[in-house]
């Protein structure tokens, strides 16, 4: 079989002999640093092939002990001589070395890196090599192999909307555990919307929970914390200036009497939503407080402030809403990051936005006006990029025609009971889309590189799962998969390899990973699933 790695490693070659994974082998290392993900190994090895081995902190053994892992923190460079990663480290100017390198011989695995975040991705790329496979006699048999790899991109994430549908602490965590089964460092959290408010600043304090569920504080710093030890990055959004109806709800006194528009929404239905009025004196007063209490919470050095969407306000304040508050995160130690819209009121080098609205299909059924202010928006937004060139600011890419999780999906299952979910995950204002054409992309092209040479930089990707039709976390798993591991991909492999075939070979091996997380996936009838 083809390796069923995913992201595929930068370098991949077929060595002698195989390695005999047999129950009790000693997993040994002396870098105390790596304690806790290495015995998160041997937890999830066990848990996914039933195989226990043994931790051993201290020096190596002799070469004629028995069969071993041993893990070895190396020079910086040492691990494949592979170049750091493009783009923009979420951690901030101390990002972790994720590059490692994975030597599987007969008589032992060798895992060397330069940093614990190496170790964690190496781990990893041994998790899928051997959970892919069936145990025989108590062993699982892993083919020789000589892998050298390392990041593509240095920020690649998942935008995960808990606005719209929240989602308990505890699925917040089963995702963050996928992002890092495929190397993903960085979970985008969209807390605000006008469905829902989910901080818990900004509530007032004679009823703070007003009947909405909602994050404390402490629950916040735990994903945190949880996310860290997995290497991945928590990257807080605060949704404003539109997309305020949720504030509003708890802080009717935002009102100033002209930032609710009546409008109709994708979807054709009429909906209300919301601005925020920069020229009203307790706006600033209140972003302010949120802000603040915010980043008291997240330690990164990024904070989202959305900007997208600011339906019915007027440019001008939008300008002077997106400056000051930029303004104001740079005054609280952090560095703000916008949808692409935010570019509309001006960039510098310093600044990142994040590109979202690409040319995509939409579905015939839609109505006409909506039709034709989606088409002006797509116009607009065209100068986005454009105007982030101008400044050489960075990009994060996002384009919805690959990125976005819940355009539905056009292939039939291969399992006929998935017909009604189908049917009902994803928003139909899209015309469906293939699992192999969303994986038909290349991030540094996104931008147009291949027809300006003066293309903004790419700073990284990440996908986005909106959540307006999800209603269980069944739903979420099945737009996410089997999409994600294809974002993931991109964002780590070399561009030079992997077309959809070879992905989609690699790929018919994980749905056993998806079914022993007990994740709803969709079973594409293109994937010859194993």
């Amino acid at each position: 079989m083809s390796h069923p790695v995913i992201p595929a490693p930068a370098r991949f070659d077929d060595g002698p002999g195989q390695f005999a994974l047999r129950p009790g082998a000693p997993i040994v290392y002396t870098a105390p640093e790596v304690t806790t993900t290495v015995e998160r190994f041997g937890s999830e090895l066990t848990r996914r092939t039933g195989l226990r081995l043994a931790p051993a902190a201290g020096p190596p053994a002799p070469a004629a002990a028995e069969p071993s892992v041993r893990i070895e923190l190396a020079a910086a460079d040492e691990p494949g001589l592979l170049p750091r990663p493009l783009g923009l480290p979420p951690e901030g100017e101390h990002a972790p070395d994720e590059r490692y390198s994975l030597t599987v011989d007969t008589g032992q695995v060798v895992l060397r890196a330069a940093e614990p975040a190496g170790v964690a991705r190496g781990l990893t790329t041994l998790i899928q090599l051997a959970a892919t496979r069936t145990s025989d006699n108590g062993e699982i048999v892993i083919p020789g192999a000589r892998i050298a790899d390392g990041p593509r991109y240095a920020w690649r994430g998942l935008s995960l909307d808990v606005a719209r549908r929240f989602l308990t602490p505890a699925e917040v965590r089963r995702v963050i555990d996928l992002l890092a089964l495929y190397k993903l460092n960085v979970l985008h959290l969209h807390l605000t919307d006008d469905q829902g408010w989910r901080l818990p600043q900004g509530r007032p304090d004679e009823r703070p929970d007003r009947g909405e569920a909602f994050y404390a504080a402490e629950d916040l710093r735990a994903l945190v914390a949880y996310a860290a030890d997995r290497f991945v990055t928590v990257v807080p959004e605060v949704d404003m200036p539109g997309h305020a109806s949720a504030l509003l709800r708890i802080r009717p006194e935002l009102d100033s009497g002209r930032n609710s528009v009546e409008r109709r929404s994708a979807s054709g239905q009429e909906t209300r939503t919301v601005w925020l009025d920069p020229e009203l004196p307790v706006t600033f007063t209140l972003v302010e407080e949120v802000l603040t209490g915010v980043a008291g919470i997240f330690p990164g050095p990024y904070l989202h402030i959305g900007g997208d969407e600011s339906w019915g306000m007027p440019h001008d304040l939008y300008v002077s809403y997106v400056r000051r508050v930029r303004d104001l995160v740079r005054s609280i130690g952090k560095r703000p990051v916008g949808w692409q819209e935010s570019a509309r009121a001006g960039l510098a080098p310093a600044d990142t936005i994040q590109y979202w609205f690409s040319g995509i299909a939409f579905a015939p059924s839609l109505p006409p006006e909506v039709a034709r202010e989606m088409e002006a928006d797509l116009a607009l937004s065209r100068g986005d990029v454009d105007a982030a060139a101008a400044a050489s600011a960075r990009v994060i890419v996002s384009p919805m025609s690959h990125c976005y999780f819940d355009v539905p999906y056009a292939e039939p299952s291969a399992d006929p009971a998935q017909a009604a979910r189908q049917a009902r995950a994803g928003l139909r204002i899209y015309a469906p889309v293939t699992v192999a054409e969303s994986f038909g992309w290349d991030p540094a092209q996104a931008l147009g590189a291949d027809r300006n040479p003066r293309a903004p930089r790419v700073a990284g990707v990440e996908a986005a799962i909106w959540t307006e039709t999800v209603s269980d976390f069944g739903d979420l798993s099945f737009l996410l998969l089997p999409r994600l591991p294809g974002v993931a991909h991109k964002a780590w492999s070399d561009p030079r390899g992997g077309a959809w075939p070879d992905h989609r070979d690699r790929l018919a091996w994980h749905g056993r990973l998806w079914a022993q997380d007990d994740l709803e996936y969709f079973r594409a009838s293109t994937v010859n699933w194993r």
